[in-house]
């Protein structure tokens, strides 16, 4: 390779990364693929690892039928790595410090064994899952994002770089005896119902997209530890909020509830 995998992982890893699609990371290397893209994020986590933060999990992008209408070309899942600085307890207040934001209403999977391989069954996955609980992603709309102006391998790399937050109900329900393509959701912001959804929406069932991860990872040498939260992608559209917004929920019909307060920042804010 005429560009080092270092070079690619610093150039990944500066404040702002993910908001200048002059940044993208096929102006150094236009032949990366997606596997080589995902390799790149890892390796940027496990610096912010090294320097005191923790990996506890990942998440699926663009599993809905909703989102793929609107980026039909995305790898599905998008996968992206989750650190324990962006997590938040149920009922946390965030700063929004951004004009706008989404909220995305996810089903989360708790491991209680490794998974690993290309071609994971629905069976082997549900055996090695602890529990389901509710997640909402806060996430930050970044400039050029809709209007599709970044490669793929960027947003890869780039998944998670940095702002947003995700906030994880405070219950963990047992997968026995529940169907996750028939869980229902409710997605409320400031009170008012905007979207409902069931866990199909998440690639036809959550284990799916928990096996498809699987598989991605398995590219690049790397596997789903247990005790990890893996997050399956929103399964109602997308809700857009902004600064003037202070509070969302999502209610599941079985597995509870999860909230965030919001708030806009005000100097002192990390």
């Amino acid at each position: 390779m005429s560009t080092t995998f270092d070079k690619l992982v610093s150039h990944i890893d500066q404040p702002g990364i993910d908001s200048d699609p002059e940044q993208d990371i096929i102006k150094l290397k236009p032949d990366i693929t997606h596997e080589e893209a995902l390799a790149v994020q890892l390796a940027v986590k496990r610096r912010r690892v090294a320097a005191g933060d923790r990996i506890i999990g990942h998440q699926a992008s663009f599993t809905s039928a909703g989102i793929r209408k609107m980026f039909p070309d995305a790898p599905r899942p998008m996968i992206g790595t989750l650190l324990s600085s962006l997590a938040r307890a149920d009922g946390d207040e965030v700063a929004l410090d951004c004009d706008a934001a989404f909220i995305e209403s996810e089903l989360a999977v708790v491991l209680a064994s490794d998974l690993e391989g290309p071609e994971l069954t629905h069976t082997e996955v549900l055996r090695a899952i602890d529990g389901f609980l509710p997640a909402i992603e806060v996430a930050p709309l970044r400039p050029g994002v809709l209007e599709q102006r970044y490669s793929f391998a960027h947003m890869i790399a780039v998944q998670k770089a940095a702002g947003g937050y995700i906030v994880f109900g405070s219950r963990i329900t047992s997968a026995r005896g529940i169907d996750a393509r028939l869980e229902a959701c409710l997605v409320s912001i400031d009170g008012e119902a905007r979207a409902a959804a069931a866990g199909f929406e998440a690639m036809g069932s959550p284990l799916q997209v928990i096996s498809a991860m699987a598989a991605g990872l398995h590219k690049i040498g790397e596997k789903l530890h247990a005790g990890q939260i893996l997050m399956t992608g929103s399964l109602a559209p997308p809700q857009r909020i902004t600064p003037q917004n202070r509070f969302a929920q999502l209610d599941f019909a079985t597995l509870g509830s999860v909230s965030v307060r919001l708030r806009e920042p005000v100097a002192g804010d990390d």
